[in-house]
């Protein structure tokens, strides 16, 4: 059987010695949920879709084949002992890799930013940075994206951390990250709206920030805050009243 993808001709291979697949690191996790679903789906219709494999050294040094899109598929047929079906596509290098692995994913079950992050983060050290920032502060990625780069814009177009292209420039950026957080904390009941004002105005101000200033502001005006809704208006509060900012 002859299976067409991305333009070439791939011969369909069935196998259940289900050993022979090997963790992709950069992969997202096993979501137990979306196997049971699959479970149902192949009960009902049976696999209507191959498995899409990739056999490389790139990753590891060794080759070993690799499951670059239906990891979940693959792991229902496994629990109901069926042969999985698989086609191999090859890879030229770790960055071809993951952008096929991105590209063939996002046509089936959308990544988010974090999917894109760990990917990325194996072979990016940057990457890497975000996912640690991540762990250590409840804050939204593209908020830690925006200090990382010290622009409030990344909110709006995200593109370069799907792609890679993702830099830190910031060399505060650290810093920064944890000042915010502390301010996150106190404005953790804020819209998301509210919240990303905040971090525009805190962005604005890093250049003679007051650290201490800002949180007694924060504290002396916070029954203002939790009352603050999206609009031009809370962007002039937070930045003069909060921030000590020009209009």
């Amino acid at each position: 059987m002859i299976m067409n993808l991305i333009g070439k001709e791939l011969k369909l291979k069935l196998t259940t010695d289900y050993s022979k697949f090997a963790v992709l690191p950069m992969n997202r996790g096993i979501d137990s949920k979306h196997v049971q679903k699959m479970i149902s789906s192949i009960r009902l219709m049976g696999v209507i879709r191959p498995v899409v494999t990739t056999t490389t050294n790139v990753i590891e040094g060794e080759t070993k084949t690799y499951i670059i899109d239906g990891q979940h598929l693959a792991t229902a047929l496994e629990r109901e002992g069926l042969s999985i079906p698989h086609v191999d596509i090859a890879v030229e290098s770790e960055e071809d890799l993951v952008e096929k692995m991105a590209y063939l994913n996002n046509s089936s079950k959308s990544w988010d930013l974090m999917n894109y992050i760990n990917a990325w983060k194996m072979i990016r050290p940057d990457y890497m940075k975000l996912f640690k920032w991540k762990n250590m502060y409840d804050i939204e990625i593209t908020m830690l994206a925006a200090i990382g780069i010290n622009n409030a814009g990344i909110r709006n177009t995200t593109s370069s951390i799907k792609t890679g292209n993702f830099q830190i420039t910031n060399p505060k950026a650290e810093d920064m990250c944890k000042a915010f957080n502390d301010i996150f904390l106190k404005i953790g009941m804020s819209d998301r709206s509210v919240k990303f004002q905040f971090l525009a105005a805190f962005l604005q101000a890093h250049g003679t920030y007051n650290h201490t200033k800002v949180m007694s502001n924060i504290e002396k005006h916070m029954k203002t805050v939790k009352l603050l809704t999206d609009g031009d208006s809370t962007g002039t509060y937070i930045r003069t009243k909060i921030f000590n900012l020009p209009k």
